[in-house]
């Protein structure tokens, strides 16, 4: 039995079966024989499963949020932000799943003799590792495009938040799926080798060292795979941009989630004439956040997912503390409110040297450092071997966007911080660093897929690959040259 404990609390709340071997076997045979009947269904029946599936999530929110904090310790607004995101997820497949997954005709070799058209097909067996920051959300959010392009799932989550995805493969039951179609698997994380070993697809969120080994295991097999993976998200803030509202969007960028948020910001690019300014707002607003467990509405920021995390990032804070650094706010652990909580903190003077300057913290922390312009902003920016997301504040739209696509970062949010995940029609996912693949939009459900080209030719003669049997002297090829040249000019 793995113990599922309450990380601000440090109190027992259940406990679920650890799988072995044997079980990823029966569970894996069980989902391939059920996927077989899945994959025929239509779409409209599919959809119909997650459509009720979306409204049990409505319905059920209360008893969804007290499972969620109750294994993470998080505020309850940020475990509300994971049934915003579900919900989501599954109105923009629902309503658009169709047409991504549809055949599409191509042009084929040659106009009026030959077609082409693309077919979308499930790979069948679907695994997802996921991780214990998002529990709800990132356990489903993935498996509903999964599930609705006709693939059966095995979700491996981590094993400490294992209950929030019991509760969404329960309620994707309830609304009419066969278990077979859905299966939790849960241990420690070496079983998801396991895991990787039945499944035809493999998606994977969570931390970069992690994801080499998964994307080795996965190569091993031949199998495709996407990652999520680490960041060190920079936010840019220059001359015009509004202080006050630039402020607001880091405290809710930095500390959602308790700074636990692939997504979040880490560290903070403003021009020095008006370095001061925001970073007196920053603070005043960081130091105002209220902090502790709580089920209410009460608690702005809740608690770190266990104590040996609290110590990392407690770790940073003093690492850049002795290097130098300033703490401006915060910067201490409160076990007075339970065994990992660490106050909202912000940093400047952090020297490069620094474990906090370059790694990822993944927690309430962020450093602010002064630049003279936008082009060293930038070129910070960019320096780390991250590139998840980014945030941009500068007063000039057509500004922010030059600067966007300089950023090398898989997503660039203007007057925003953590607006890309609730953008479902767009791709979310990393470069350098930072992972492979994507999630959203219709990559996020053609990546569960593959895609087979079907081409027809005319019959008559031998179809088109008999033309070159007729080329037997150079007055033909000459005159299929001059077709040629004519095809290029215009444009077929």
């Amino acid at each position: 039995m793995i113990q599922v404990c309450n990380p601000a609390t440090g109190g027992s709340v259940g406990s679920v079966w650890c799988a072995g071997a044997s079980d990823f076997a029966r569970a894996a045979a069980a989902a391939r024989e059920a996927q077989k009947a899945w994959a025929a269904v239509r779409f409209s029946e599919r959809s119909e499963i997650v459509r009720r599936f979306h409204d049990l999530v409505l319905d059920q929110h209360d008893h969804i949020l007290d499972t969620i904090q109750s294994e993470t310790g998080k505020a309850r607004r940020d475990a509300f932000s994971e049934i915003v995101s579900v919900a989501g997820t599954a109105r923009y497949y629902l309503a658009h799943g169709a047409g991504h997954l549809s055949d599409r005709h191509r042009d084929a070799a040659v106009p009026a003799f030959t077609e082409a058209e693309i077919v979308y097909k499930p790979y069948s067996l679907v695994g997802l590792i996921t991780p214990w920051n998002y529990p709800f959300l990132l356990s489903i959010g993935d498996a509903i495009p999964a599930l609705l392009s006709g693939n059966a799932v095995i979700v491996k989550p981590s094993e400490l938040t294992p209950l929030s995805a019991d509760l969404a493969r329960r309620l994707m039951i309830e609304a009419g799926l066969n278990p077979n179609l859905l299966v939790m698997l849960h241990g420690p994380g070496d079983v998801g080798a396991e895991l990787i070993r039945h499944v035809d697809y493999l998606g994977f969120t969570g931390g970069t060292s992690t994801g080499r080994k998964v994307a080795v295991a996965a190569a091993e097999r031949l199998i495709p795979f996407s990652l999520e993976l680490g960041g060190k998200n920079p936010m840019i803030v220059l001359e015009g941009a509004a202080l006050d509202d630039a402020a607001a969007g880091l405290i809710a960028g930095a500390f959602a989630n308790t700074g636990q948020a692939c997504i979040g910001v880490e560290r903070v690019y403003v021009q020095d004439s008006i370095f001061e300014a925001f970073t007196r707002r920053v603070v005043e607003k960081a130091a105002s956040l209220k902090i502790g467990w709580s089920k209410d509405w009460d608690v702005d920021m809740g608690s770190l997912i266990s104590t040996a995390h609290a110590q990392k990032v407690s770790g940073h804070i003093e690492q850049a503390r002795l290097s130098g650094a300033k703490v401006l706010t915060g910067g201490r652990s409160r076990v007075d409110l339970g065994p990992a909580f660490v106050e909202p903190t912000i940093l400047t003077d952090v020297p490069s040297s620094a474990d906090v300057s370059r790694q990822e913290t993944f927690g309430p922390v962020v450093s602010i450092y002064a630049v003279p312009n936008a082009d060293e902003a930038i070129r910070r920016a960019n320096e780390s071997e991250f590139g998840l997301n980014a945030s941009i504040w500068t007063g000039d739209g057509r500004q922010s966007h030059i600067i966007a696509r300089r950023l090398e970062t898989g997503s660039a949010a203007i007057n925003s911080t953590l607006l890309i995940y609730n953008s479902f029609a767009v791709p979310m996912g990393g470069v350098k660093l930072s992972g492979i693949g994507r999630r959203h939009g219709e990559q996020g459900i053609l990546r569960y897929t593959q895609a087979q080209s079907i081409v027809s030719s005319v019959q008559s003669h031998g179809g088109y690959d008999a033309l070159l049997s007729y080329l037997d002297r150079p007055s033909r090829a000459n005159l299929l040259v001059k077709i040629l040249r004519l095809w290029r000019k215009i444009g077929l």
